[in-house]
């Protein structure tokens, strides 16, 4: 039986006061509440403070009958204050309340450590549900650009691009099946790290000054056993390649699923600058198949690297005529328009220039080449013409209104001025196929990357991308107006601006 630590009489003892680490019957209860120097203790009753059952807590050192009232790091006992002066003397030691504070800081410690990996991991599985919503948009992306292709060589390919939208479905079933076994994962552990924290809280309370460093130690192994989980967000490598078609090579031209990361831009992130003050004015930009740039200025026509940090080749231009649109054949040639005259040059890649075509009558404009290295140029505002090559013309289309840009990937696409939406044409007829809004106005330049996704930017700060009919984001560039763009083969972005009354080149990347 517990004996009051006051009386010492075997009255049956009901109580035990936390502050004085005494047991307590009922009589010394309640003169020690009536106390002034003890009427605040925290006085618990057997049962509600020690899980139900009553505990023989040792609070007096066996050896000299005084409370303990120290801690002994060395031995790792609790001591008396005679224990201390005598085989204690020249140990490690502490006192009682001052360790209580210092292992209940280990623990909260550990706590906090280990709420934030919780934390951690629900951020996870919030960024996999996030992802897992987008795989559905992709699947119909995707299915959309082999629909547009099978429209386009009627009934013929079905069955092939019925083939491919499986395959696609297969690789997209399989990931989604990936992100619910992490997002299972990351709730099963989460839910483990919530009953041990909760569990460790709840009973700490309850601890007194002579079991809390036990409970501690087991409470810290406790925690230290659990082991965050963190889960790969997996990458959706298949993307189905947008590409004109070939209506002789119908199975070759609807391609195959190929394995490459789809991106759902949230930003772009600029990556490097070059300043090209050096070169004067600038006004136009190309890239050509082997990653060097063409760059259109005043007077002149360089060549750069594929980062613009070095200049390849610099062509002097016809007369002082400005550069003011160019475009790149397959063979890595240059031609341009300079936009004031009916002249269209080609500047070659060993630094000469020749004359490709004469428009006259009529003044050159804008210019492209499509994937038939055919040359395509806006003349007089209101005509597209179509040349070989070789600078042979081949047919022209009269169109309404002011074209103010246009691009080519196949299809003639194009912008009029201060217009809200693009119109495509087909390459070969001019026939009209449709609109494209778009979220921009007063577009400057027009571009594609291998996703499929179509970029423009106006003559201010401002890049569009879209896919098809939806925006996907408008991005604000930080300069004076923006000259030119275009995408590299590893879908980079290049940006030719003014800023501060000079030019420079930008490279960005796509930022998921």
């Amino acid at each position: 039986m517990i004996q009051c630590d006051l009386c010492e009489d075997n009255e049956i003892v009901n109580w035990f006061c936390k502050d004085c680490d005494q047991n307590l019957c009922d009589k010394c209860k309640r003169s020690h509440l009536r106390s002034n120097v003890s009427k605040s203790h925290n006085v618990l009753s057997i049962d509600e403070g020690f899980d139900m059952g009553k505990r023989n807590i040792s609070i007096l050192c066996s050896d000299h009958d005084e409370l303990f009232t120290f801690f002994c790091r060395t031995c790792q006992v609790n001591i008396c204050s005679k224990c201390l002066s005598m085989k204690h003397k020249w140990h490690d030691f502490v006192g009682i309340s001052e360790l209580e504070l210092e292992i209940k800081k280990q623990l909260e410690d550990v706590i906090k450590e280990k709420k934030i990996e919780k934390q951690k991991m629900e951020n996870n599985y919030h960024d996999l549900v996030q992802h897992e919503s987008k795989s559905e948009i992709y699947l119909k992306e995707q299915y959309s650009t082999i629909d547009d292709r099978i429209n386009a060589i009627k009934m013929t390919a079905d069955e092939e691009g019925e083939k491919l939208k499986k395959s696609i479905s297969s690789e997209i079933s399989q990931h989604d099946k990936e992100v619910e076994k992490g997002k299972h994962k990351l709730q099963t552990q989460t839910v483990l790290y919530d009953d041990v924290i909760q569990t460790i809280q709840q009973e700490l309370s309850l601890q007194t000054a002579s079991t809390l460093n036990i409970f501690v130690k087991e409470s810290i192994t406790k925690l230290r056993s659990l082991k965050p989980t963190s889960i790969t967000i997996p990458v959706i490598k298949y993307h189905f390649p947008k590409e004109r078609v070939d209506r002789n090579e119908i199975r070759e031209m609807i391609g195959r699923v190929q394995e490459k990361p789809i991106i759902d831009v949230d930003k772009i992130e600029i990556t490097s600058t070059i300043n090209l003050k050096t070169l004067g004015s600038l006004f136009s930009m190309c890239l050509s198949p082997d990653g060097s740039i063409w760059i259109g200025g005043s007077g002149l026509v360089c060549k750069m690297s594929s980062d613009c940090s070095s200049t390849l080749r610099q062509i002097p231009a016809r007369g002082s005529y400005s550069c003011g649109y160019i475009a790149c054949l397959l063979s890595g040639d240059a031609v341009v328009s300079y936009g004031s005259t009916e002249y269209i040059d080609r500047f070659i890649s060993d630094g000469s220039r020749i004359e490709f075509s004469s428009l006259s009558p009529g003044v050159s404009y804008d210019i492209a080449v499509n994937s038939d290295d055919q040359v395509v140029i806006k003349v007089n505002k209101t005509t597209i013409v179509i040349l070989s090559n070789e600078g042979k013309r081949l047919r022209e289309y009269k169109l309404d209104g002011d074209i103010r840009a246009f691009s080519t990937d196949g299809n003639i696409i194009f912008a009029r001025k201060g217009s809200g939406f693009l119109e495509i044409l087909d390459g070969r007829s001019g026939k009209h196929i449709a609109n494209l809004h778009v979220t921009l106005s007063d577009i400057e330049c027009l571009t594609h990357d291998s996703y499929g996704n179509l970029l423009s930017a106006n003559g201010k700060k401002n890049i569009y991308i879209g896919y098809k009919n939806r925006c996907r984001r408008t991005f604000t560039i930080k300069c004076d107006d923006i000259i030119g763009i275009c995408v590299n083969k590893d879908d980079n972005l290049l940006i030719l601006i003014h800023i501060k009354k000079e030019c420079e080149f930008r490279v960005a990347k796509y930022l998921g």
